[in-house]
């Protein structure tokens, strides 16, 4: 006989996923066929709390740990849903970190405070798991949602660019996650009131008064990260399976999945999505300044050329007799594939041993501007000299895409 547990899952399923209590108990009647007393009604409250991370009661009743269900509506609102996802959910504080740990793709906490004390929203970078989902807090916004990238990495020293006058934090732990910009969430008090109906627990994001508290990342339940994604999508029609397939490099962009016209077939492919044209000027432009900046501060004469035609490079570098042919590529994240044009790996091979390839990562998109502003940004590449055939070779550099022509290049002679 199956347990009331089991039933409680394949009632929620009947029911499409997400129930209030009381058509839980109608469809439990009709899996058992036979009324349910109060007692039982009782049992089935129990084994929905005891399964979500959403209860107070999840992490000590029985020692239990499987998340199944969650507050589909907030706490006390009486809504029931099934947990599908797999991922688990965090909210991240990051006013006085944000554009340090964003443009270099991480987060990162000490060990101890200065009283050689643990803090425990500091400790919970411990338990991020590869996949983990991350919402960003950012000057009463969420900007980001980030995905973390592999394991936490232990003992790791404090980031160059924090003050130096938080000495005391010598060491600590980094997690490198992928960060996603999106149209900003404005945190407005009507919107905190709704993140605060889904509190559980005395360290929460905003108190009673709304007023944010010092925390720098904490676990969120699945009802919250539902009710942001389903925000978001709202909004932007961006879904989780987006998240996790998102891809610079893609055709499709946030303006595409915004689109009414986009197929119900395409945003459930997972293909992922990447950016506009908009978004992509700003972000080569951004990374141009960038490189720019860093050329003349080294006591380069920079030409920029990439409003020319057939150039294959956008800068030219000069000091005294020497001459540098510069490629410069921007990305928001230090693991994004870039793409090079025909024309810009013919110029770096007839430029040899003369070219250059440098790409700046970690650039951030403000999508609440219009047109969007492109900030931040670190020269994380430079490949000077840019040999085509040595990338070829290491399998840096893939073909995409081949023509094949069916015509004869030379006429027989009869």
């Amino acid at each position: 006989m199956s347990t009331w547990k089991d039933d409680v899952v394949k009632a929620l399923e009947n029911l499409g996923g997400v129930a209030h209590i009381s058509s839980i108990h109608k469809e439990v009647e009709k899996i058992r066929k036979g009324n349910l007393n109060n007692a039982v009604k009782a049992t089935i409250q129990r084994e929905l709390e005891s399964f979500s991370s959403d209860s107070d009661i999840f992490e000590t009743y029985l020692g239990r740990k499987k998340d199944l269900f969650y507050m589909a509506k907030g706490k006390g609102n009486g809504y029931w849903g099934l947990r599908k996802i797999k991922n688990r959910f965090y909210w991240v504080s990051q006013n006085r970190t944000f554009n340090i740990e964003r443009q270099d793709g991480f987060l990162w906490a000490p060990y101890l405070d200065k009283r050689k004390k643990k803090v425990f929203h500091w400790e919970s970078l411990k338990d991020l798991k590869d996949g983990d989902i991350i919402f960003s807090h950012y000057r009463g916004t969420i900007p980001c949602v980030s995905i973390v990238q592999g394991s936490p990495i232990e003992n790791h020293p404090r980031p160059r660019l924090f003050s130096n006058a938080l000495s005391w934090m010598a060491e600590g732990r980094r997690v490198n996650v992928k960060y996603i910009d999106i149209n900003p969430i404005l945190l407005t008090e009507k919107f905190k009131s709704e993140i605060n109906r889904f509190k559980k627990k005395e360290y929460w994001m905003y108190n009673d008064k709304l007023k944010h508290n010092q925390l720098y990342l904490v676990p969120i339940p699945y009802g919250l990260a539902k009710f942001l994604l389903d925000t978001i999508e709202k909004d932007q029609n961006i879904t989780i399976s987006d998240l996790n397939n998102f891809d610079e490099s893609s055709e499709v962009s946030i303006d595409d999945l915004k689109s009414k016209t986009r197929k119900k077939s395409n945003k459930s492919s997972g293909q992922g999505f990447g950016l506009s044209s908009a978004e992509r000027k700003a972000v080569e432009q951004r990374a141009m300044e960038v490189v720019s900046k860093e050329m003349k501060k080294q006591g380069w004469k920079v030409e920029d050329v990439h409003k020319e035609k057939n150039r294959g490079y956008d800068f030219v570098f000069k000091k005294q007799e020497k001459l540098i042919y510069c490629e410069v590529k921007g990305t928001q994240n230090s693991d994004a594939k870039v793409i090079l044009t025909k024309n810009e790996v013919i110029a770096a091979e007839k430029n040899y041993p003369n070219s250059a390839l440098y790409i700046v990562s970690g650039i951030f998109l403000d999508r609440s501007k219009k047109p969007v502003k492109a900030s931040l940004g670190k020269l994380s590449l430079k490949k000077y000299p840019w040999e085509i055939k040595k990338d070829i070779n290491e399998k840096k550099l893939v073909a995409l895409s081949y023509q094949y022509t069916t015509k004869s290049l030379v006429l027989l002679k009869k």
